[in-house]
């Protein structure tokens, strides 16, 4: 065999990543990210025909066609999580081959609630890592709405690698008082839509310093199952500092202080041919001035030449981290963590899939799915 043959045996697979949309909230972010980005293999489901009909993307599902007769679910998670498991089907279609899958959705309506915890399950069972991004309601939504985004973000833990949550309410502030409503919707589907092309782009290229899935799968393996997200961009002359600052300052941050209690963080560079050494240094020495001398940290850059004059970042931050006891077959990198003393834990066993069976429809009782284990249904946890 040939050195050219031997290199290309070696050749690694690119990490085929989906993004999905849930429910009409995620439907309309990951459809305003297509059309900016037709790339980005992505699917929108919905109850609601005319919700699907009107966002124009190429890939939908519509689900619960018996159950809701192609309206929305009104509210209901239950009718939610009904028309999902009754279409289960089509999701396991689109999750052959998947390594990551990230979902979009908003919490506090009925598709959205009801469906993505059924839609993590099915993710996992079919081998997928699995990244939810969801934003929790505006205080002026109630309190009843409040509750069932909380419910769903419980549910939410026993199936997802990590969870990002964009808590609207953090995006405005007393300044923002006059601010149309629909802007403000619109601000949080602009901040989902930046950290998946930040997401995407980073993974999908390869970067002068090494930051792969292999690294984001550490950070989301071990970040005990919440992690907060912020991008920011610059240009002109002075875009390092600007980008710094407005990390240190990000209201999704809390103004930055996440940062100085921080367990795990990924950073993300992205800029031009034009990007200098002095800018990566500003940026990542302003920035770790803020971190605790312990965390784990790794950053990665890339260079994009739709990027001239430009530079943007991604960070992901851990508040809590929790060191993997053991390997599995799921895990598809390195732990490069370092003085990191993860003390007294819970062992946290997971389903390695149906083998098989993997495509079968699941078997329900009680609102169960009694192909998964007991341990990983009721969320039982082993002390270490």
């Amino acid at each position: 065999m040939s050195m050219t043959e031997q290199a290309t045996d070696r050749t690694v697979r690119a990490p085929k990543i989906l993004v999905m949309g849930v429910g009409s909230s995620g439907a309309r972010a990951v459809a305003a990210m297509a059309s900016l980005n037709p790339d980005i293999d992505a699917v929108a489901i919905d109850t609601d025909t005319k919700v699907l009909e009107a966002i124009g993307i190429k890939k939908t599902i519509h689900v619960g066609s018996t159950i809701t007769r192609g309206l929305s679910s009104g509210g209901d998670v239950e009718l939610g999580r009904q028309s999902i498991e009754k279409d289960s089907s089509n999701i396991r279609k689109q999750l052959r081959q998947v390594d990551l899958l990230i979902i979009v959705a908003g919490l506090g309506g009925g598709t959205g609630s009801g469906a993505v915890p059924v839609i993590t399950r099915i993710a996992r069972e079919a081998g997928a890592l699995v990244l939810t991004m969801v934003a929790t309601p505006f205080k002026f939504e109630g309190a009843k709405i409040a509750r069932v985004a909380d419910d769903a973000l419980k549910k939410l833990r026993t199936h997802s690698d990590a969870i990002i949550r964009i808590e609207n309410e953090r995006l405005v502030d007393r300044s923002d008082a006059e601010l149309p409503v629909e802007q403000a919707y619109a601000r949080s589907h602009q901040v989902m839509m930046d950290g998946i092309f930040s997401l995407v782009r980073l993974l999908s290229r390869n970067g002068l310093v090494g930051l792969d899935f292999a690294c984001i799968h550490t950070m989301l393996r071990n970040c005990d199952g919440f992690c907060n997200f912020a991008s920011a961009d610059g240009s002109g002359e002075d875009r390092a500092k600007v980008v710094a600052d407005t990390l240190l300052t990000h209201r999704l941050l809390n103004k930055g202080r996440m940062l100085e209690g921080a367990a795990g963080v990924v950073i993300g560079l992205t800029g031009g041919h034009d990007l200098k050494l002095s800018e990566v240094d500003e940026v990542m020495t302003r920035l770790q001035e803020k971190l605790p001398e312990e965390v784990w940290l790794n950053f990665g850059v890339a260079i994009d030449s739709g990027f001239e004059g430009r530079l943007s970042a991604i960070t992901l931050v851990a508040e809590q981290w929790k060191e993997a006891l053991v390997d599995n077959n799921r895990q598809m990198g390195l732990s490069f963590t370092k003085n990191v003393n993860p003390g007294q834990g819970e062992l946290m066993l997971e389903t390695t899939g149906k083998g098989e069976f993997s495509r079968s429809d699941p078997t329900i009782h009680n609102n169960e799915d009694l192909d998964v284990p007991t341990y990983i249904r009721r969320d039982i946890k082993l002390p270490r």
